[in-house]
C-alpha cells in the first residue's frame, strides 16, 4: 500500500487497527501519522489518547499495556511506535521471545486501539513480524514519489500558502532541486523547505514565476551542466565560462565536472541518434533510463548540435581527461580550452 490507500482507508471508515509505516520519505510517515492522527483522537484528550513509544527503549509488555489502556471520554487510542528493530535485520532491543510475545499479541488488538508502527530504515520482509502485520493490518511504503505524484504534491502546497503555480514553473522547481533526479538524496522534506522558502520571499503576491525559482532555488551540478552546455551550444563562451567557474567556487572538482559533461555529452549524442532513427521520447527514456522530461530536455538541447560534432565532443573530453590525470595540462587550464574550443565550433564540424 502507498500512503495514499490508508488515506482512502480513514475516508471510507475502513480502517484497520493494525499498520507499519516505512521508507526513505520521512515527510510522509510523518504527515500521514498527523492526518491520521487528526481524525482519529479528539483534540481535547490528544494527550491522554494519544501515544508514542520509542522501540529502542520500551519493552513489549509497555507496547501491550499502551494497547490494553481504554480511552479517556473519547472512542479510541492511537499507539505510536518508533524504530523497533526486529524489522530490521538486527534485534538488540527485543529479545526473540518478546517478539513471540508481540506476534501473538497482534491477533488480538482491541477494537478500540490503533497501532502504528514506524521505521524510517528499510525492513526485512522475511521477518516473522512483517508477516503477521499483513496478515492482520497492512503495510504502508513511504517512498519517494513519482513524477505525476510529485507534480500534484508541490501544487497543493503552494495552494495551502495561498500561492498559484503553473505546471511550467512546478517542473522547473523540481528539476533544480533535482528530486527526480536518479540517485537523489533530495526528500520532500528538503522541497517543502524551498517552497516555504519561495511563498515568504514572494510575500503577498500571489502567484510564483520562474524568476522567483531562479533566484532561490539551489542548483545542482546536474542543472549546472546543463545549462553549461546549453551555453556551449548556443556558442555563448562567457557564460559558460562563468559558470565552470563558479562551479568550481562551489567546491566543485574539475575532473567531476569534466565527468558531468562528458555524460550529458553521451547522453544527446545517443538521443540524437535515436531521434534520427524515429525513436519518441516516450521510446528513448526506458532505453537510455532516463525519465520522459528529461529526454524531451536534452532533445531540445541537442539541437544546437549535429551528431559529427557531438562525436567529437565526446573524444575531445577522453582526451582532456587523460591529459589532466596524467599531468600534461593543467584541470582548469584544460577544462577552460575545451569549454572555448567546444563553443567556438558549435553546430560546426571540429
Amino acid at each position: 500500500m502507498e500512503y495514499k490507500d490508508v488515506i482512502k482507508d480513514l475516508k471510507n471508515n475502513q480502517l484497520k487497527n493494525l499498520y507499519l509505516l516505512y521508507g526513505t520519505e520521512h515527510y510522509l510517515i510523518d504527515h500521514t501519522i498527523n492526518t491520521l492522527k487528526k481524525e482519529i483522537i479528539d483534540e481535547a484528550f490528544e494527550q491522554l489518547n494519544f501515544q508514542v513509544i520509542d522501540g529502542q527503549e520500551a519493552g513489549v509488555n509497555t507496547i501491550i499495556n499502551a494497547c490494553e489502556t481504554l480511552p479517556f471520554i473519547g472512542k479510541s487510542r492511537m499507539i505510536v511506535i518508533k524504530d523497533l528493530e526486529c524489522f530490521t535485520g538486527k534485534r538488540n532491543n527485543i529479545s526473540e521471545e518478546e517478539e513471540k510475545k508481540l506476534l501473538e499479541y497482534l491477533k488480538n488488538i482491541p477494537n478500540t486501539t490503533y497501532l502504528f508502527f514506524v521505521s524510517k530504515q528499510d525492513v526485512d520482509q522475511r521477518k516473522k513480524i512483517i508477516k503477521a502485520i499483513k496478515n492482520y493490518g497492512d503495510i504502508i511504503v513511504c517512498s519517494k514519489l513519482g513524477e505525476k505524484d510529485i507534480y500534484k504534491w508541490t501544487q497543493k502546497s503552494f495552494h495551502k500558502y495561498n500561492k498559484e503555480i503553473k505546471d511550467r514553473e512546478i517542473r522547473l522547481l523540481i528539476e533544480m532541486i533535482g528530486y527526480l533526479d536518479k540517485n537523489s538524496q533530495k526528500t520532500l522534506e528538503d522541497l517543502d523547505q524551498e517552497i516555504h522558502k519561495l511563498c515568504s520571499y514572494v510575500g503577498d503576491r500571489k502567484t510564483i514565476l520562474k524568476e522567483d525559482i531562479e533566484n532561490l532555488a539551489p542548483k545542482t551540478i546536474e542543472n549546472n551542466i546543463f545549462t553549461l552546455v546549453e551555453a556551449i551550444g548556443t556558442q555563448n563562451v562567457e557564460k559558460a565560462l562563468y559558470l565552470f567557474n563558479d562551479m568550481l567556487i562551489e567546491g566543485e572538482a574539475e575532473t567531476k565536472i569534466l565527468y558531468m559533461i562528458t555524460r550529458q555529452f553521451r547522453h544527446l549524442f545517443q538521443i540524437k541518434i535515436m531521434e534520427n532513427q524515429g525513436y519518441t521520447p516516450m521510446a528513448i527514456g526506458p532505453k537510455l533510463g532516463l525519465k520522459q522530461f528529461v529526454v524531451k530536455k536534452y532533445l531540445g538541447q541537442a539541437k544546437n548540435f549535429n551528431i559529427q560534432n557531438l562525436k567529437q565532443s565526446l573524444k575531445v573530453c577522453l582526451s582532456t581527461d587523460e591529459a589532466i590525470k596524467k599531468g600534461r595540462i593543467d584541470g582548469k587550464i584544460g577544462m577552460e580550452m575545451l569549454i572555448v574550443q567546444f563553443a567556438a565550433k558549435s553546430k560546426k564540424a571540429y
